[in-house]
């Protein structure tokens, strides 16, 4: 009977490897891109051991500038993550604990509007922006992303201040809490773990965004998925360049990742065992 399990987790350890392995080896391809000269880039067969630079990334985001793409990104992302949170908590704590007839339509609506194709809405955006001067500014673009992000807070957030008991509630306003004080300390705390699940999609949305970006933004607040194309020339793709942009662009939003691991797990796994 031993020996069968030793067997089977020695089976389960196998896979789980060669999963890691198949799934990890396009990113670590990538970075040993990055690192490679031209010639290469381009040897035949592959080369792991090769004479690693640094000329990629200096071109890239010294020469050609795009060190001020990734701010811009930084800041698009921060900005539609703290604003998304700041007003889609309270609506989603109002959904909650003050249940009308008329939320299901609410809700369904937002879920509508979260469903609705970039591509309708980037033509009216465009003229919206354009009139009220916001076109080409860090504004625009993150009014928009939170506009699209807003309904994932709003219907994910709903989901956990629902599995906070009621009763925790009703005993803070018997002692004479307001909603604010019930919302803010408590509530709030312990729906941390779905906080950091939203937090992440959220970050992961803005980040990765680029039709909106493309028609909202303007030389100075490009953002990196805007600018990444820039690097497929006329005389051919810079593939060095290219896997230097993108060995950093994951950096930002895995770094995030891993500050509220413990939390997203939990929040992302909550659902399941409730």
């Amino acid at each position: 009977m031993k020996r069968k399990k030793g067997i089977r987790s020695a089976v389960i350890y196998i896979l789980l490897i060669l999963f890691l392995v198949i799934t990890l080896l396009p990113y670590f391809w990538l970075i040993l891109t990055s690192f490679k000269t031209k010639l290469d880039a381009f040897a035949i067969p592959p080369k792991v051991f090769f004479k690693a630079t640094l000329q990629n990334y200096y071109d890239v985001f010294i020469t050609k500038g795009m060190l001020t793409n990734l701010k811009n990104s930084l800041i698009v992302m921060i900005a539609t993550v703290v604003i998304g949170l700041i007003l889609g908590l309270p609506s989603a704590f109002t959904f909650s604990r003050f249940p009308m007839k008329s939320d299901k339509i609410l809700l369904n609506y937002l879920l509508g509007t979260r469903f609705t194709p970039f591509v309708v809405l980037a033509l009216p955006l465009y003229l919206i922006m354009s009139k009220v001067g916001l076109l080409n500014s860090y504004v625009g673009i993150v009014v928009a992303h939170v506009a699209f992000n807003l309904p994932f807070v709003v219907w994910m957030m709903k989901g956990f201040f629902d599995a906070v008991p009621k009763e925790i509630d009703e005993a803070a306003r018997v002692e004479g809490h307001s909603w604010l004080r019930v919302f803010l300390p408590i509530d709030i705390p312990l729906a941390k773990s779905g906080l950091a699940a939203t937090s992440v999609f959220c970050a992961i949305n803005s980040w990765n965004e680029f039709l909106m970006a493309l028609i909202l933004t303007g030389r100075n607040t490009v953002t990196m998925p805007v600018a990444i194309p820039g690097l497929l020339t006329p005389q051919g793709t810079l593939w060095g360049q290219v896997a230097a942009v993108g060995t950093v662009i994951t950096i930002p939003v895995m770094i995030f990742a891993i500050m509220v691991q413990k939390h997203m797990v939990a929040g992302m796994t909550m659902g399941a065992v409730k």
